[in-house]
């Protein structure tokens, strides 16, 4: 790329004249009705400066006895290069910073998953439920602006004390001037109680994003033939899955399984080969924050 160099070049960039005219398009030349369009110094000069400014943008210096015409290309490929990028993760609420340069983001959150149900003896104990997730492209940021980040806890263990399971948090992220995206954690059912604990805990849901997704509700517990294979006792119910994340499997007779990261419910207890045992059920797993530039 280079500015033209001719004995009729001008050393100082003229001031466009006043215009007036119709602003549009070339038009040919209709012999007898009107000439074609006349290319002026003006508007090769604008497109010509619009080029060098590119250069400039990426430092590059315009080459006058290069052949290979590509620095326009080279140039593109610098600034896009040169445009910030990378992935910041958060298992624990504390402050996103935007970085230099930067004006979009894309977020992701996970609610924490509700813990699971204790079992009594009979009765196993229903599954805990995954936390809801949003994703949401944020724009017209600030660089330097601080924004909150608030990660979801993974809900308590139902236990044979007895004590219910507990909810999972909330999730979210919170700055001036755009929507809070947020998920909210695995609700405890209001159908079981530590002394019919059977029935599975309710998912959390997604808000404030572009995709809000509900995350597994947790299973009820049953009897029968588990996933082994293995007939007999009583069985928990299945932990509810955190979208994108993984479920827990059900207990089979033993005591709850802790809820998959991030955001999935654990599994409820089973009640022992004799299905007479009562035993404790276990944590739903923490949420997540993932931000993208």
């Amino acid at each position: 790329m280079q500015r033209i160099i001719d004995p009729t070049a001008v050393a100082m960039l003229p001031a466009p004249p006043a215009l007036t005219g119709t602003t549009g398009y070339f038009g040919p030349a209709v012999p007898g009705i009107s000439p074609a369009t006349r290319l002026r110094y003006w508007f090769v000069n604008m497109i010509q400066e619009e080029l060098m400014s590119i250069l400039a943008a990426a430092s590059i210096t315009a080459d006058t006895t290069g052949t290979v015409f590509n620095q326009i290309l080279l140039a593109i490929q610098a600034l896009i290069g040169a445009i910030p990028h990378g992935v910041q993760t958060f298992t624990s609420s504390g402050t996103f910073t935007v970085p230099a340069g930067v004006k979009a983001i894309e977020v992701e959150v996970w609610g924490g998953g509700s813990g699971s149900w204790a079992s009594v003896s009979g009765i196993p104990g229903g599954g805990g439920s995954g936390g809801g997730y949003a994703r949401k492209r944020l724009s017209g940021l600030t660089p330097g602006a601080s924004i909150t980040v608030t990660i979801g806890a993974g809900g308590t263990a139902g236990t044979t004390t007895p004590a219910a399971p507990g909810a999972g948090g909330t999730t979210s992220f919170a700055g001036a001037g755009f929507t809070t995206v947020s998920a909210t954690g695995g609700v405890v059912s209001v159908s079981s109680t530590t002394s019919v604990p059977v029935f599975g805990n309710k998912a959390g849901v997604g808000s404030g994003g572009d995709v809000n997704l509900y995350g597994g509700d947790g299973g009820n517990g049953g009897t029968g033939q588990g996933n082994t294979g293995i007939v007999g006792g009583v069985w928990g119910g299945f932990g509810g899955n955190g979208p994108l994340a993984g479920g827990c499997n059900d207990t089979a007779n033993g005591v709850g399984i802790a809820g998959y990261f991030p955001g999935g419910g654990a599994s409820g207890a089973g009640t022992g080969a004799a299905g007479t045992t009562a035993q404790n059920g276990a944590a739903g797993a923490a949420g997540l924050c993932v931000v993208r530039w």
